[in-house]
């Protein structure tokens, strides 16, 4: 809970009153490797921290008849099915723990109360919501915009631990590529980086 807190703070020191209310409300939930946390057609209810582990956030392409990755998500990250949490509608995509996951979570309605009784926190509610929409948009231009090796290179520079945790057959639908692309964009990188030598 303390890393939740550290980055609270860091966007905006809270009063003390603010941080007994949230100390008092957060529910620390596990999931375990494999369990969803959200299932495509249920309301996403919870907006959650993650203390330790993985989440992968999903959806099924009917076009390409594929899963496509929309994020990973690990240690020190918030996560929730966005759309589906804010209109507390439906969701379109699934959320699943990739890891075994200790995770600190509020309710939308638990939310909604802080807000009210603390108008403070609306400072850290909207930057924590402006860097996962500017995320969001940085990581579908890097998409439309890059060639296979270069998001190949993205991945490997930017968030080289994926390629740990991550299965390969998971991480070609987070880059959007096929098999046979997502190895030769993994040969080209790798041969840049001898030939850079």
């Amino acid at each position: 809970m303390e890393q939740l807190f550290v980055l609270l703070n860091a966007i905006a020191r809270m009063s003390p009153e603010l941080e007994a209310h949230l100390r008092r409300i957060l529910q620390c939930k596990k999931f375990a490797k494999g369990e969803f946390i959200v299932r495509e057609g249920q309301v996403s209810n919870f907006i959650y921290f993650i203390q330790s582990g993985l989440v992968r956030i999903y959806n099924y392409n009917l076009q390409s008849n594929a899963e496509v990755t929309s994020w990973f998500l690990r240690e020190g990250n918030v996560f929730m099915s966005v759309l589906s949490f804010f209109l507390q509608q439906a969701s379109y995509e699934n959320v699943v723990a990739l890891e075994d996951c200790i995770c600190w979570g509020i309710s939308f309605e638990q939310l909604e109360e802080i807000l009210r009784l603390f108008p403070e926190f609306e400072k850290h509610h909207g930057r924590i919501l402006r860097q996962y929409y500017c995320r969001a948009l940085e990581r579908q231009f890097k998409l439309d915009r890059q060639s296979p090796v270069q998001r190949y290179t993205v991945l490997v520079e930017e968030e080289p631990e994926l390629l740990q945790r991550v299965p390969v057959k998971l991480l070609q639908t987070y880059l959007q590529m096929s098999d046979s692309t997502f190895k030769r964009a993994r040969r080209d990188y790798y041969s840049m980086k001898r030939g850079g030598k």
